[in-house]
């Protein structure tokens, strides 16, 4: 299972390069969503993100611990994936910063109990702390 989520990553960033959109995405920057999760960008360069997620998000698992976050800004928006290793799953965000505020939508892809894989979709703003 673990590399059929390989694969599945490596073609959803490759189907992502042409609708990746935004502005910037300042390093180092503190960013909490409404759910209360948090996530620190301390890299951006040459267009690539990086950084760590911490899902507080009440109902899901992997809760509390920080998980590497990378992904890309381009000139209309941006994308961050988090691969959420203890759960055999994997959340891309795909967005926009406005001032300090960074809406964006979500798909939180997953294996159920019966080894099937299935997705989630929502949407999260992310407020700029520092």
């Amino acid at each position: 299972m673990k590399n059929f989520l390989g694969l599945f990553l490596i073609a959803l960033f490759l189907s992502l390069s042409g609708e990746v959109l935004a502005q910037g995405l300042p390093a180092p920057s503190y960013w909490k969503n409404e759910r209360g999760s948090e996530l620190f960008i301390w890299a951006s360069n040459n267009g690539s993100i990086k950084g760590t997620f911490t899902n507080h998000a009440q109902d899901f698992q992997c809760q509390g611990i920080p998980y590497p976050a990378s992904g890309a800004v381009k000139p209309k928006g941006l994308y961050f994936v988090v691969t959420f290793a203890q759960c055999n799953s994997f959340t891309r965000w795909v967005g926009r910063t406005n001032g300090s505020q960074m809406p964006t939508s979500w798909t939180l892809f997953y294996v159920d109990g019966n080894g099937r894989p299935q997705k989630l979709k929502g949407a999260d703003t992310f407020t700029r702390v520092w």
